[in-house]
């Protein structure tokens, strides 16, 4: 029951924030950096073996979120998304880094990284169950769109599109 509660309050995080229809998740980010009002850098590094495979993080000036470089692209863009979740839902409200350090944080990831990573509260179970609900309301939407947009007469996208539909949608 609490799993469904938790769905419509993240339904409606999203409907309040009024997404268009986007399949490229960099243009998801791009939209949602717009309607909040700060910039958001996707940077993709080889991380740590023992660190998380992604990670949101707040400067004075912009929002960053790193991700795994390397892993598929799919999976790539299921930690986009996540990491977007925990921005969406105000996990991050205060800046972890001042600007020097955020400076220092782009190039690479040495030790403002871990700074930042130390720096910041860990996620609660429930923040991370929100996350993880709006990456995958997001893919949702995604897959949608694809699926209202494919030509009909693709008789090679007719299957794949029902079962992802099935699996989506209908489960």
């Amino acid at each position: 029951m609490a799993d469904r509660g938790m769905r419509r309050r993240c339904e409606a995080i999203l409907a309040d924030l009024d997404l268009p229809d986007v399949h490229d998740v960099r243009e998801l980010c791009d939209v949602i950096a717009a309607r909040q009002g700060r910039p958001i850098h996707l940077v993709g590094e080889s991380l740590p073996a023992d660190s998380p495979c992604g990670i949101a993080v707040r400067t004075e000036r912009f929002d960053a979120i790193f991700y795994e470089a390397d892993t598929s692209r799919l999976h790539q863009e299921h930690i986009i998304r996540h990491e977007l979740g925990h921005l969406i839902c105000g996990h991050l409200t205060a800046p972890v880094l001042d600007a020097e350090a955020s400076r220092l944080l782009l190039p690479n990831l040495d030790p403002s990284l871990v700074r930042a990573v130390l720096g910041r509260s860990d996620y609660s179970e429930i923040e991370e169950k929100e996350a993880e609900m709006i990456a995958s309301l997001l893919l949702r939407r995604s897959v949608m769109s694809r699926s209202r947009d494919a030509p009909r007469d693709d008789p090679a996208a007719s299957p794949v599109l029902g079962r992802l539909h099935h699996t989506l949608v209908d489960p």
